[in-house]
This record gives structure tokens, sequence and C-alpha cells, in this order.
């Protein structure tokens, strides 16, 4: 779409009144357009990650000024409730994958631990019955 002024002019695109806020593990991103913050990489490799959908006006220098003034009184500023959060959809990367257990390292070596004192106390049960001719 063209904009002209005069003899000036200048390509023109349509953009949203919101931007799109990609939350997850303490990181955010801001995108212009819903399917950008969709597949952003912090949104598809975060499981637990949001999109929230923010509201923006654009501000007169009148409340540029009263936003200024506020700021520096320290009043806070009511945002619209009209903030909604995204649900998250994300597709499935593979359908037909085994699920994998989420049993870590350390639990896995705990339970050999385990394991190998029991057949230790074993070994010496045994030994101690054989040594004394039966019947401790």
């Amino acid at each position: 779409m063209k904009a002209t002024c005069g003899e000036w002019s200048a390509d023109v695109y349509p953009v949203e009144p919101f931007v799109y806020e990609v939350v997850a593990d303490g990181k955010k991103e801001f995108y212009q357009a819903p399917w950008d913050a969709f597949c952003s990489d912090l949104h598809m490799n975060n499981i637990n990650a949001k999109i929230i959908r923010i509201p923006v006006v654009p501000m007169s220098d009148d409340e540029i000024k009263a936003e200024s003034i506020a700021f520096e009184l320290g009043e806070k500023r009511d945002y619209p409730e009209t903030i909604k959060e995204f649900e998250n959809n994300k597709p499935e990367k593979d359908n037909h994958a085994k699920s994998k257990s989420n049993i870590k390292f350390s639990e896995i070596m705990n339970i050999l631990a385990i394991v190998a004192w029991l057949i230790c106390m074993t070994i010496l049960v045994i030994a101690l019955i054989i040594s004394n001719g039966g019947i401790i």
C-alpha cells in the first residue's frame, strides 16, 4: 500500500494494535505478529512458554508528557483488562516416537548403589551361615 504526502510517497504496511510477548525461562521477547511470536525459538523450544497479547495505543505528545510526569511522581500505570494470554498449543515433534522416561543419571546410580549394598549384605549373611555350620 502506498501513502503519499505532497510529492513524497512511501510504502506502508498495516500493523495490529497489539504486541505479542513471549515469556519462558525468565526471558522475554516481543513480536508484532502472533505468527512470529508462535514460531520464535523461545516459544518452540520451551514447553512452558507463554504468549501474551498486549494492546498498544499510540500516544500523543501531551500523553507522553503526562506519563513521564506520573512516572517521576511514582504513580503506577493502570493497564487495560483486555490483556489475554494465548493457550500453549504447540504441535508435537513426533507423534510416533516412544516417550522418554524422565529418570536422571543420579537416580539410576542411587538405585544401583542400593542394589549393590543388598547383594553384599546377602553374600555376608550367606558367608556367616556357612562359616558357623548352619544357623547363626
